[in-house]
């Protein structure tokens, strides 16, 4: 394999060098916290590589190494560089202490049934109980009731005991939210507005829009349909009941009430290969999807997890538009990289990022072969075909992080999946024709509602019908990171194996 490489084009060892930038990621995510700390020992690893790299530049057999151990060396720098300092300055150094802190709301709140999440920014005077007075910066996860209600941009005084986050049940909130380096947690504090605001004017409108549709959608619809569409189309969770979650899951259809990158990554195959079965050719298939997807994360606020996703979604109507799936690796790993160096901690900490990467890799390696085989026996791929396949490779390649995650393996999810996600893109399209016909004449909401409540009634029928079948689902207590491995193991070599073949 080394022989290979060093005969290797320009692009294969590019790919090879994004590669290594991100193991020394995975790599710095698994070690020990004091091995990272001192992170000029990694600086040092990067000087050093870059040294014989440069006195060795026309031995291919020492350049090559030396190139990848710099990539390594430099992945596994910028994790432990992104680690917190933590030093006076910082609102984090201050945990276990009562405080009074003044900071602005700076991201949309996160309405749940029983409370609200607040991010606050920090950039002012924090009030020790102690007496002592320090000027801070950090961000702070306020956790408080529904109301008063505060909105986006407020500067607001909190006065609270500043915590840690924690682990629990398992799950590790501490690293959830290090990722948008959050270190400090306040509940149920007391909270004084100081002076309303209104925070970055883009962001500021892009809220409002996104309220003014939800009120319009809930006096549209009824429960629970209305907090399912809120869910699908906006990313509001608080509308949907737990039982409700609960036969999602169990029908192996949870990540469509959630704004990730399977879903996403998905939906833009989906409107691609819908727009492609309707007879539109490719070209313009590709800007109608493309549109689609930028006006649907403009719509649901622009948060980074669906940017991100959004990114990974392009990347599959790119290859889909060249007709090239099984070329969009490079793409893929040189993407994946970008957002790994911008934030590290999104490989071992964000399943989001994890879902949206292996279903765009498992359409590109999977579907191509489906497709081939679902060719030859009947002439032409169909849409529903299409669909079939692409939720069936995208389940594939995301199998292990969903089981891993949430200890549950949905048996039925490939016969729901292809119930329910051709019903995805007509869904978007009528709710968002009902929210625009309804802002024009609200007394007939109702009527311009009709078609996607019929649709969500559909869709909520199915999962309630195939989470209670016997044997739907699966309950895994514990899985061992190796299962994965072995599991990755035996899908590659059969698409190897199965490639070679064809």
């Amino acid at each position: 394999m080394f022989n290979n490489l060093l005969s290797a084009g320009k692009a294969k060892v590019f790919l090879f060098i994004c590669l290594f930038f991100i193991a020394g990621v995975a790599l710095a995510s698994f070690l020990p916290l004091p091995s990272l700390v001192y992170d000029l020992w990694w600086f040092i690893g990067i000087v050093f590589c870059a040294v014989i790299l440069i006195l060795f530049f026309r031995n291919k057999k020492i350049r090559l190494p030396a190139l990848l151990g710099l990539f390594l060396f430099l992945g596994i720098w910028r994790y432990s560089f992104c680690l917190p300092s933590n030093t006076p300055d910082k609102i984090w150094f201050y945990n276990g202490q009562e405080a009074t802190v003044t900071g602005t709301i700076c991201d949309e709140p996160d309405i749940r049934q029983r409370n609200v999440k607040y991010e606050v920014c920090t950039a002012k005077r924090l009030d020790l109980q102690t007496g002592g007075r320090a000027s801070v910066s950090g961000r702070i996860l306020v956790t408080t009731n529904l109301y008063p209600v505060f909105s986006y941009g407020d500067e607001i005084k909190i006065g609270c005991q500043l915590q840690t986050p924690e682990k629990f049940n398992d799950f590790a909130y501490d690293r959830y939210l290090a990722r948008y380096n959050i270190y400090s947690v306040c509940y149920y504090p007391e909270i004084e507005l100081l002076q309303k605001k209104y925070g970055n004017r883009f962001y500021n409108l892009i809220f409002k829009l996104k309220n003014k549709l939800h009120e319009t959608m809930q006096a549209g619809l009824s429960e629970p349909e209305a907090g399912l569409a809120g869910a699908i189309t906006l990313g509001y969770k608080k509308g949907i009941s737990s039982y409700w979650q609960e036969k999602f899951s169990q029908a192996g259809i949870s990540h469509i009430i959630a704004i990730s990158g399977l879903h996403i990554s998905i939906l833009a195959a989906l409107v691609m290969g819908f727009a492609l079965g309707i007879g539109l050719p490719r070209r313009k298939a590709f800007w109608l999807a493309s549109l689609f997807l930028l006006s649907y994360i403009l719509l649901i606020g622009l948060p980074a997890s669906a940017m991100r996703a959004g990114l990974m979604g392009f990347l599959v109507l790119w290859a889909m538009n060249l007709g090239r799936l099984n070329k969009l690796t490079n793409s893929l790993v040189l993407v994946a990289a970008v957002l790994l160096l911008i934030n590290p901690r999104l490989l071992r900490d964000d399943i989001g990022f994890q879902l949206s990467f292996l279903a765009v890799l498992g359409i590109a390696y999977i579907f191509p072969i489906f497709k081939k085989w679902a060719g030859e026996r009947k002439g032409r791929v169909t849409t529903l075909l299409d669909i079939m396949g692409i939720t069936i490779s995208a389940q594939v390649f995301t199998l292990p992080i969903i089981a891993l995650n949430f200890n549950q393996v949905s048996i039925i999810a490939p016969i729901s999946n292809l119930l329910i996600l051709w019903t995805l893109p007509f869904l978007l399209v009528t709710i968002l024709a009902g929210l625009a016909l309804s802002l024009i004449l609200p007394g007939l909401a109702w009527l311009f509602f009709l078609p996607s409540l019929l649709v969500l009634k559909y869709i909520m029928a199915v999962a309630n019908w195939l989470a209670g079948l016997p044997l739907a689902y699966l309950e895994i207590d514990y899985l061992w990171w190796g299962w994965a491995g072995v599991y990755y193991s035996v899908v590659i070599y059969l698409i190897i194996f199965i490639r070679r073949r064809n």
